[in-house]
């Protein structure tokens, strides 16, 4: 079973983005409670630290949602034009077939054309001998 790399593309980017989430909730309620207990100030630097990477997540989910949404359309899409190229396919193959066909009909129209010249001169010989018997007198 093989997956497209889009998808695992996106399935990485949504756990990144599920990572980063799960540390701005644990960090945020530390950074918050560390301020009113009097505690250092490194916890609130580090909500402000995860703060441009959770818009930043954000910003990349809704970034690869709109090209997961466009893939979507593009995949439609070429299945369309593979339907357009098999229904193409099947009309070159008929095309094919009437080509062989006029082929054949070209030929067999050159046979009659030679057979309706033979047919001719035999015609006109039998004109002639007619001719020449009714020429000569009865004996």
């Amino acid at each position: 079973m093989t997956q497209e790399p889009g998808s695992v593309l996106l399935g990485g980017l949504v756990i990144i983005l599920l990572v980063v989430i799960v540390l701005a909730v644990v960090f945020w309620p530390r950074g918050r409670r560390g301020a009113t207990t009097g505690a250092s100030d490194r916890p609130v630097t580090v909500n402000q630290d995860v703060a441009p990477w959770v818009m930043e997540g954000r910003q990349l989910f809704t970034l690869w949602q709109e090209r997961i949404e466009r893939l979507d359309e593009l995949k439609s899409r070429l299945a369309g034009m593979a339907e357009e190229i098999d229904r193409l396919r099947a009309e070159i193959g008929h095309i094919d077939e009437m080509r062989a066909q006029i082929t054949r009909l070209g030929e067999e129209g050159e046979r009659c054309r030679v057979e309706q010249g033979h047919l001719r001169e035999v015609l006109a010989r039998i004109a002639i001998l007619a001719q020449e018997a009714a020429a000569k007198p009865s004996e």
